[in-house]
């Protein structure tokens, strides 16, 4: 659980240079699209039985599942988090259209990267550090093991022949606007933040599993949000497609890759992810406040078994946006 990082706060592939002149439409909530027909545009297969408040889009390779008034839609078996409840009308679904153009046509559409700047430089943000200890269990200190991740995710990065820089590498206080500035000094094209979550309400000990974070695009209501507070436009939100695509993959490795239960990609104005230069997401490694969780979080096999899926999501993120059209 982060304390204390909240900032002040186009459909299809565009080049970097475009993505950074685009602002977002001022009140996509007001309007939604038929999700059915939406599907059937993209090619896929539509399955609903009368009253049901569930419906699938299907092809032969993926799968949505949409349940009404919920935000959650299960992307091919993982969890992804849309920033308004699918409404039903009837026996018809919608969807907003922010939904539709900042996570479902970006997932299904990847944007591409230009030939000429292929991912070569990762930035690692060590959750926390110094005089902030994180999350505390015990004498066991979130700033300890998100700097033990972070290392070890370096590693493997290393290995697939990147470069990657660790915003912090050892036990320092680094302000939270300069984490994003050292990502950028350093030209990184991913940034890539470490934390754990901790649970202290009723219940605690059985609240579990990875959490990624991408930020929120403008307008929109954060995932955690007990209302629809909605927020403005942030540098980082030039990536948002490129943000959900990273988070869709890295997620999506972890929860494939490790027995840590799916808590969903999420969106959140954390104030790092707010100033990037760069696409970028953070990731909540568990909880150290479950048994289990904390089993991973704790353990140097556990830890090289998350970090050996976190690399697996950021090379599997290289390959789809670097693929020949």
């Amino acid at each position: 659980m982060l304390l204390g990082l909240f900032g002040p706060l186009a459909a299809g592939p565009v080049s970097t240079a475009t993505r950074r002149a685009i602002r977002p439409d001022p009140a996509p909530e007001t309007r939604y699209t038929d999700l059915i027909a939406w599907g059937r545009s993209r090619g896929f297969g539509a399955k609903s039985s009368a009253g049901s408040d569930e419906l699938k889009l299907y092809t032969k390779s993926q799968e949505l599942v949409f349940k009404a008034n919920t935000k959650k839609v299960l992307f091919d078996e993982t969890d992804v988090r849309l920033t308004l409840p699918i409404r039903k009308v009837g026996e018809g679904f919608q969807v907003s259209k922010r939904d539709l153009e900042t996570l479902l046509n970006p997932l299904l559409a990847p944007p591409r990267r230009p030939a000429r700047q292929p991912i070569r430089t990762i930035a690692l943000n060590a959750g926390h550090g110094g005089k902030d200890p994180g999350n505390t269990e015990g004498r066991r200190q979130e700033k300890y093991y998100t700097l033990l991740l972070s290392g070890e995710v370096r590693r493997r990065l290393e290995r697939a022949g990147l470069r990657v820089v660790l915003v912090r590498s050892t036990d320092t206080f680094i302000e939270l606007e300069d984490r994003p500035a050292a990502a950028t000094k350093a030209k990184a094209d991913l940034y890539l933040s470490i934390h754990f979550n901790a649970f202290d309400g009723p219940g605690s000990a059985d609240v579990g599993g990875v959490e990624t974070y991408c930020l929120t695009p403008a307008g929109a209501s954060s995932t955690n949000d007990t209302g629809n507070h909605g927020g403005g436009w942030n540098p980082g939100n030039r990536f948002d497609h490129d943000n959900i695509v990273l988070g869709h993959q890295v997620h999506r490795a972890i929860v494939q890759g490790t027995d840590l239960s799916d808590r969903g990609l999420r969106r959140a104005r954390f104030k790092e992810l707010t100033l990037l230069d760069m696409p970028g997401i953070l990731v909540e490694g568990g909880y150290m406040t479950n048994a289990h969780d904390a089993s991973t979080i704790y353990s140097v096999e556990g830890r090289s078994t998350l970090a050996r899926a976190i690399a697996d999501g950021v090379l599997a993120y290289k390959r789809l946006v670097e693929r020949t059209p």
